[in-house]
């Protein structure tokens, strides 16, 4: 806990099922890395790149997610908090079955600027993986 890894690279690895709670995680990058079941509870991830990675199952609950980028994710089955809305970009993710609040659902919807695009791994749509109208 409050362990400190910002701006490091962790890019292209498998961390499957670690726990990352409270890590201090600012610019650090996740790119296309392993992450199911990891726990990010609490965990400080502004402007921490997760392009590409597999995030099925993961623990992103209070969170501060400012500017974080969810391009291209998997994040199936994943739990977030409302710092969901904070992050830059969702593109190309893929939400199936996710535990988002569900007052920030509907919220996320309407950032038609995020929420775009087909994941290139499972062929899911983002906004039909969210269940947006």
């Amino acid at each position: 806990a409050n362990i400190d890894i910002t701006g490091q690279d962790f890019s292209n690895a498998k961390y499957k099922g670690k726990d990352f709670t409270q890590v201090i995680a600012k610019g650090t990058s996740f790119v296309n890395s392993n992450l199911q079941g990891c726990r990010f509870y609490k965990a400080y991830l502004v402007n921490t790149d997760f392009t590409g990675a597999d995030l099925r199952g993961a623990a992103l609950e209070d969170t501060s997610m400012d500017g974080a980028i969810l391009k291209d994710t998997i994040a199936a089955g994943a739990y977030f908090g409302q710092s969901l809305l904070d992050v830059q970009t969702v593109e190309n993710a893929d939400f199936t079955d996710a535990q988002i609040p569900v007052k920030t659902l509907p919220l996320l919807c309407e950032r038609e600027d995020i929420v775009k695009g087909t994941n290139p791994v499972t062929g899911v749509d983002t906004r039909d993986s969210l269940m947006c109208p």
